[in-house]
């Protein structure tokens, strides 16, 4: 596929998938996080009114206790009640039976209850705060069931002179006279109060049992009605995609046990709507999306794959002796810019190549000669490195080829520098070397974080920050680092490895005293123990392409900055090159 056709189907593959993806998720997580946010909110609900409905049972049971305290000290009462009690009235005082029928409807009143009935041992309703005819009734079964439940408390059907109520109510006992009485109270449950116990407007509280139905909402209570079950109402509420939490709640129906479901619930309408809106808003964002890609990936492959081919095409065929492809552009976008720096760095290159040329014409012995092609083409393999790299990217990924460059620019300005002092230094037949203090830590890092060197090669800097600087030329402390560590790398196995610089300040025995030693220690071949003792000689190498001159002449290049070098090897295990520098006087 051609390179507008990879733009093509890239853009469109990076707009879309991701996009749609983007959007799937969106869609997803927004109805997952509102569905849990509303669960738990429902959650939260039913707990809220089980609490509420618990600290009203509490407060009624605090009343029952107050009333039967107050029953237990009132005299009016005792004496009421010993006029009606056993075969034979004990102190008759028939002129308080008033008293004694208005007791549940005044205390009724005065405690804010909404239900209280008054029984004797034998269940006979000795006062009733809504029928007045219920009173010499014998019906136990109320009182005795509410002592029987979980927690004393439950819900009722009452009915009053107008109309039925549902009562949450309690039972306490007073004992006179050897008497035992029953006091039952009961404070309404109505959809007012329903709406008191839901604490958020958007949910709905219902109660439901098999002969009635409550709830905080007057349509949804329509709805329900239909329910011939209290069973099915959570079915029917969920097949509305609503939201729904049960719970069960002791209640006494005609003097039988039973329970009521209490059920907070919360409809998603409002959710699917939302869900609706985003979805077709980023079927819309989806198709403006693709069509803009096509029409501005189109546009890009144009724009991009003609240069970029002509810029692949004289890349292939730029080498050290062949610098004179012509990178000029007038185009102000990022390939112009890279086809100008090119051009200046193939400038740049012909520069250093042709200094580097005149040095070797002026050089009068042959190791001089061998040296200069051996520095000359370690300061120019980087830099094919980096040609290949963006020849690469610009045929495979010509969207990063800015990003790459930028990356990479770095490494070419450092490599060009470096061949151009190294032209200079060459130059002369006998260079004045200029020494300054230098931090090997700062070196060692430019020098490792140039171009990729292979997959499974690991390069680790371990030099602590707080080394001492040593004092020596620039030019060639850079060279004695960069043969050791390439010597390391092409030592190294096909499948990786590691190499690390490291140092110390510590006492060299052989010199006794205290050096700056800086470690170079690679996890390749090794070298064999007859060959140690060769590998600084001139001209003496193990490869066939190698010329034998790398390390001989780090150990001159080591000698003129007053450092010694060392090595310490084991076949298959690695080799360890120390070099030991003299501490300046700072």
């Amino acid at each position: 596929m051609k390179l507008r056709g990879q733009i093509l189907l890239g853009v469109l593959l990076i707009t879309i998938i991701p996009l749609a993806l983007v959007m799937q998720w969106t869609r997803l997580g927004v109805t997952s996080r509102f569905t849990e946010l509303d669960t738990r909110r429902v959650e939260d609900q039913m707990l809220l009114t089980r609490a509420d409905l618990e600290t009203r049972s509490q407060n009624l049971e605090s009343m029952l206790t107050a009333l039967a305290s107050n029953i237990s000290s009132d005299n009016q009462f005792r004496l009421a009640i010993g006029s009606t009690i056993g075969p034979a009235p004990v102190n008759p005082s028939p002129h308080l039976d008033p008293y004694l029928v208005d007791f549940a409807p005044r205390h009724m009143s005065l405690m804010n209850l909404d239900f209280l009935l008054v029984q004797d041992h034998e269940g006979k309703v000795i006062s009733s705060g809504h029928f007045r005819h219920s009173i010499g009734q014998v019906d136990l079964a109320l009182p005795r069931l509410l002592g029987q439940v979980k927690g004393g408390q439950a819900l009722i059907p009452a009915r009053s002179a107008t109309a039925s109520f549902l009562v949450l109510a309690r039972t306490n006992r007073v004992s006179l006279g050897g008497q035992v009485f029953h006091l039952t109270g009961g404070l309404s449950l109505e959809s007012n109060d329903l709406r008191d116990l839901s604490h958020d407007d958007d949910l709905d509280v219902v109660v439901a049992w098999n002969e009635g139905l409550l709830t905080t909402s007057e349509d949804l209570g329509r709805e329900l009605s239909a329910a011939r079950q209290t069973e099915e109402i959570p079915f029917i509420l969920r097949s509305r995609q609503a939201i729904v939490r049960t719970s069960k709640w002791p209640m006494i129906i005609d003097s039988l046990p039973a329970e009521a479901t209490l059920m907070v619930t919360h409809s998603q309408a409002s959710l699917r709507q939302a869900i609706f809106s985003l979805n077709l808003r980023m079927a819309i964002i989806l198709t403006l999306a693709v069509i803009a890609s096509i029409f501005l990936s189109i546009l890009l492959a144009n724009r991009i794959s003609r240069p970029l081919r002509q810029l692949s095409e004289q890349a292939e065929g730029l080498d050290l002796d062949r610098l004179e492809a012509d990178f000029h552009s007038r185009r102000r976008d990022e390939v112009g810019h890279l086809s100008r720096l090119l051009a200046e760095m193939t400038q740049r290159l012909r520069s250093g190549v042709q200094k580097l040329k005149d040095a070797e014409h002026r050089a009068t012995l042959g190791e001089v000669a061998r040296q200069v092609n051996h520095d000359i083409r370690n300061g120019i393999t980087p830099l094919r490195n980096v040609m290949r790299h963006l020849s690469e990217v610009a045929e495979n990924e010509p969207q990063e080829l800015g990003a790459v460059f930028s990356e990479r620019h770095g490494t070419l300005e450092d490599g060009l520098s470096y061949l151009e002092d190294l032209a200079a230094h060459y130059a002369r037949l006998s260079p004045d070397r200029k020494t300054r203090l230098i931090n090997i830590d700062t070196l060692v890092t430019q020098i490792i974080s140039g171009p990729s060197y292979g997959e499974g090669v690991k390069l680790e800097n371990r030099l602590p920050v707080n080394l001492p600087p040593v004092e020596a030329d620039p030019i060639s402390l850079r060279r004695i680092f960069d043969n050791l560590l390439r010597n390391a790398l092409e030592s190294l196995p096909e499948e990786g490895g590691t190499i690390a610089v490291s140092a110390f300040v510590e006492e060299d025995p052989d010199l006794e005293e205290m050096r700056i030693q800086v470690e170079i220690e690679d996890t390749g071949k090794g070298i064999a123990p007859e060959n140690l003792d060769k590998i600084f000689t001139d001209f003496f190498t193990t490869r066939k392409e190698g010329t034998g001159l790398g390390l001989s002449n780090v150990r001159r290049l080591a000698a003129d900055c007053g450092a010694r070098i060392s090595v310490k090897s084991e076949l298959g295990i690695g080799s360890t090159f120390v070099l030991s520098f003299p501490i300046p006087d700072l």
